[in-house]
C-alpha cells in the first residue's frame, strides 16, 4: 500500500493540472463558439497547428524530470542546480524555436483549404497563441525541476491559478467587458498569452522566497552552462518529443479518417476523443509519477524498488481505467446526449465507446511503462517502437480495417488501439530487460 500511497501523493497534483487545461480549451471553445461560427472554426483550425508544437516542447521538457530525480536521491545538490540551470536555457532556447517555427507558418496559412473569413479571425488568435509557448516552454524548466525533486503540488496551484485568471480574461477580452474591446478569437489567444507568461514569474517568485528550494540557486553561476549538461537533456528530451509528437499525429490521422466516412462520425468521435482525453490525464499523472519514483531508485541502483514502482504504477492505471472504461461501454448514450440531441450522433457514438472503453486500458498501461523508461533515462529505443506501433501499425491498419475491410468508424478506431497494445507490449519487454540486467543507460556526463 506504501508505494501505492506514493504514487498517488505526486500523481493527483499532475491529474488535476493536466485537466485544468482541459477545462481551459473547454471554456475557449464554448465563449468563442458563442460570437461566430467562423470564430470556432478558426479556433480549432489554429489550435490543430499549435498542438503538434506544443506536445514538442512538452517532451523537450519531460528530460530535467529523470535528472534531476536521480541526482536528488543521491543528494547531489549541485549537480540539481546544474542541470536546473541548463534547462532554463535549453528550454527558453526551444521555445525561441517553437514561436518562429510558428510564425514562419503564418502566411501559408490561407494555403490549408480554409474559408478566407476563418483565416481573418485564425491568424490574430494564431500569433498571440504561439507567443505563449514561449512563457510555456520556460515554465516547464520550473516544472520538471520540482517534480524531479518530489514536489508536484505547486505546479498544481500555479497551473490551476493560470486556468482561472484564462477563463476570466477569456470573458473579458472576447466578449468586450470591464472597458475592452470585443477582440473574438484574438482576445482568446491574447487571454492564454497573458496567463502563460505569469506562470514562469510565479515560479520564480516562489523559489526566491522558499528556503528549501533557493538554495539551489546559490549554485547558479556561469561557468555551470555547460556543453555535456546540454547534451545530456537534449538526448533525453528529443526522443520524448518525437514519441509525443508521434502520437499526436497518430491520433490526428484518426480524426481526419473519421471525417471520410461522415460529419456524424466525425462529430461521435469528437465527443468520445473528448472525454478519453480528459480520462486520460489520470494515468499521465500516475506515468509521471512512475518518473519520478523510478528516478530516484534509479539514481540509487535500487532494481528491486524499480520494478515495484513500475508494478505498481501500471496497476493504479489499469484499475483506475478500467473505471472509466467500463463507465463509457455501460453508459454511452448518457454521456453522448450531454453534448447533443442528434439521435444520429447518439447511436454512431455508442460503439466507438465501447472499443473507447478497452482503449483506456491499453492506453492507460503504455504511457505508464513509458514513464517507467523514462525514470531511467531509457528513451531512444521507446522512441522507435512508438514509431513502430503509433505509425506503421496503428495507421495503416485503422485505413485497412476501416476502408479497406469496410468495418466502418469502429474498425479505424481499432487500428489505433491495437497499434497501442503493440508498442505497451515492446515497452514492457524493454523494462523487463533493463531490470533483469540492471542495464545502465549512460549519458555523456557519466562517460566524460
Amino acid at each position: 500500500m506504501g508505494r501505492i500511497a506514493d504514487n498517488v501523493r505526486l500523481a493527483y497534483p499532475i491529474v488535476l493540472s493536466g485537466l485544468g487545461l482541459s477545462i481551459v480549451q473547454f471554456f475557449d471553445t464554448l465563449m468563442v463558439g458563442q460570437v461566430n461560427k467562423e470564430s470556432l472554426a478558426a479556433v480549432a483550425f489554429a489550435s490543430a497547428i499549435i498542438i503538434v508544437f506544443l506536445v514538442f516542447g512538452q517532451g523537450m521538457g519531460m528530460a530535467q524530470t529523470p535528472l534531476v530525480g536521480q541526482a536528488f536521491a543521491r543528494k547531489e545538490t549541485k549537480r540539481v542546480a546544474i542541470i536546473f540551470q541548463n534547462a532554463i536555457l535549453q528550454n527558453t532556447l526551444v521555445g525561441v524555436f517553437i514561436v518562429l517555427a510558428l510564425l514562419i507558418l503564418l502566411p501559408f496559412l490561407p494555403y490549408l483549404g480554409q474559408d478566407a473569413e476563418v483565416i481573418k479571425f485564425a491568424k490574430p488568435y494564431f500569433i498571440a497563441t504561439a507567443l505563449s509557448l514561449l512563457p510555456a516552454q520556460i515554465f516547464l524548466a520550473f516544472r520538471h525541476f520540482m517534480e524531479g525533486v518530489g514536489n508536484t503540488k505547486i505546479t498544481m496551484i500555479i497551473i490551476i491559478s493560470a486556468n482561472i485568471l484564462n477563463i476570466i480574461l477569456n470573458y473579458i477580452f472576447i466578449f468586450g467587458k470591464m472597458g475592452c474591446p470585443a477582440m473574438g478569437a484574438f482576445g482568446a489567444g491574447l487571454a492564454t498569452l497573458v496567463a502563460r507568461t505569469l506562470m514562469p514569474i510565479a515560479y520564480v517568485v516562489f523559489i526566491l522566497t522558499n528556503k528549501k528550494y533557493r538554495r539551489y540557486t546559490f549554485f547558479f553561476k556561469k561557468s555551470n552552462l555547460q556543453l555535456y549538461m546540454q547534451k545530456n537533456i537534449l538526448r533525453l528530451g528529443f526522443p520524448i518529443a518525437v514519441q509525443q509528437t508521434l502520437e499526436c499525429f497518430a491520433f490526428s490521422m484518426i480524426t481526419i479518417m473519421m471525417g471520410w466516412f461522415s460529419t456524424v462520425v466525425l462529430a461521435s468521435y469528437q465527443i468520445a476523443l473528448t472525454f478519453f482525453t480528459m480520462t486520460f490525464q489520470i494515468s499521465c499523472g500516475v506515468a509521471s509519477a512512475t518518473t519520478i519514483l523510478v528516478s530516484h531508485s534509479y539514481g540509487r541502483k535500487d532494481y528491486d524498488a524499480i520494478r515495484e514502482q513500475a508494478k505498481t504504477g501500471v496497476g493504479l492505471s489499469v484499475a483506475t481505467m478500467t473505471v472509466f472504461g467500463t463507465i463509457f461501454i455501460l453508459f454511452p448514450d448518457f454521456i453522448t446526449s450531454m453534448f447533443t440531441d442528434d439521435i444520429e450522433v447518439i447511436k454512431q457514438a455508442a460503439p466507438l465507446f465501447l472499443i473507447a472503453g478497452i482503449f483506456q486500458v491499453i492506453d492507460g498501461t503504455q504511457v505508464t511503462l513509458l514513464g517507467a523508461l523514462r525514470g531511467m533515462n531509457d528513451v531512444n529505443k521507446p522512441m522507435k517502437y512508438s514509431l513502430f506501433g503509433y505509425i506503421l501499425i496503428a495507421l495503416p491498419l485503422a485505413y485497412l480495417l476501416g476502408f479497406v475491410f469496410k468495418l466502418g468508424p469502429c474498425g479505424t478506431f481499432s487500428g489505433i488501439a491495437i497499434g497501442l497494445l503493440v508498442s505497451a507490449i515492446l515497452y514492457k519487454k524493454r523494462l523487463k530487460t533493463i531490470i533483469i540486467n540492471k542495464k545502465i543507460v549512460s549519458l555523456p556526463s557519466e562517460n566524460k
